[in-house]
Order: C-alpha cells, then sequence, then structure tokens
C-alpha cells in the first residue's frame, strides 16, 4: 500500500557538518563583544572584543580588526590592532599586519608578515597572569637571584680548594 523509498536519507559527513561563518567584507561591527558557536572568517570592519574560545577565527586579506581576540587559533591574513590570546595557536600571514601582543603556546610568523609588539608563549592565560601580585614576582625574582649567587660562590669557592 505505501511505497518505501529505498533510499536512505543523506547522510552527513563530518566535514559538512563543521560550520564556518563568514562576516563579508561590507560588514562593519563596532562596539561590545563578538563571539560565535562555530569557526568565523572576518573580512570586513570589526571594532571591539572578539571572544571566540572554542573556534578557529580568520581574519581574512580584506578583514580590519580594532579588538582584542580570544580563540582556539587565530590565523591573520589582515590588520589586527590589539592582542590576541590563542588556546593552541597565532599564525601570522605574509600579509597579515599585527599591531599588539600576541600570547600562544604556538606562534608562527610568515615572511613579509609585519609584526610590532610582544610573544609570550608561556600557556598562562591573562586572568591568571593578572592574579600574580607585583611582590610574589619580585620576591620570586630575588630568590631566583640569590640561588644563582650561592651556585656561583660554591663553585668559586671549590676551584680555589682544587687549585
Amino acid at each position: 500500500m505505501f511505497n518505501k523509498s529505498k533510499q536512505d536519507p543523506p547522510q552527513r559527513s563530518s566535514a559538512s557538518s563543521k560550520r564556518t561563518s563568514v562576516l563579508g567584507p561590507t560588514l562593519t561591527f563596532r562596539g561590545g563583544e563578538l563571539s560565535a558557536d562555530e569557526d568565523l572568517i572576518i573580512e570586513g570592519m570589526v571594532e571591539g572584543t572578539i571572544t571566540h574560545q572554542s573556534h578557529n577565527l580568520t581574519i581574512g586579506r580584506n578583514g580590519r580588526v580594532k579588538a582584542d581576540v580570544k580563540a582556539r587559533t587565530i590565523t591573520v591574513q589582515g590588520a589586527v590592532q590589539g592582542d590576541l590570546y590563542g588556546d593552541e595557536a597565532v599564525y601570522i600571514a605574509s600579509t597579515g599586519q599585527v599591531h599588539g601582543n600576541v600570547v600562544s603556546p604556538r606562534v608562527a610568523i610568515e615572511d613579509g608578515a609585519s609584526f610590532s609588539g610582544k610573544i609570550d608563549t608561556t600557556q598562562a592565560q591573562p586572568s591568571v597572569a593578572n592574579d600574580i601580585s607585583t611582590q610574589q614576582t619580585n620576591s620570586i625574582a630575588t630568590m631566583a637571584g640569590s640561588v644563582g649567587v650561592l651556585a656561583r660562590r660554591e663553585t668559586d669557592s671549590e676551584r680555589a680548594e682544587a687549585g
């Protein structure tokens, strides 16, 4: 009575289930925080904050960003003014221009890229870094300096006894 279709429903491949949003070259986003629950490509202009923690972010060749950026991986092909925080990596392509600091365990800068700022490849996030007080930092530096002086004194005295 009812004809069953012999075709199975279309299966989604893993590549098609991965979503990517594109902010086109005519789009301008100013103020506030930009975030999405998928990979993001920015070809337009964004000013504010970009928080994209669990996903990949690409600032395309036409992309212009004036913001601090946080994402799993960040690829810069356009221009960024602001700090970049990559949980896994930050890549600056030969066409990329970055004026700000980069904090990520892996950083790659292609020949021809423009970069002005500092690079920190430790995995400490900004919130963790801010929790360490100046007094603790000074105490650690003083202690490390004392250990180095003590080690040199022992080496000098060992040389005097041996000589």
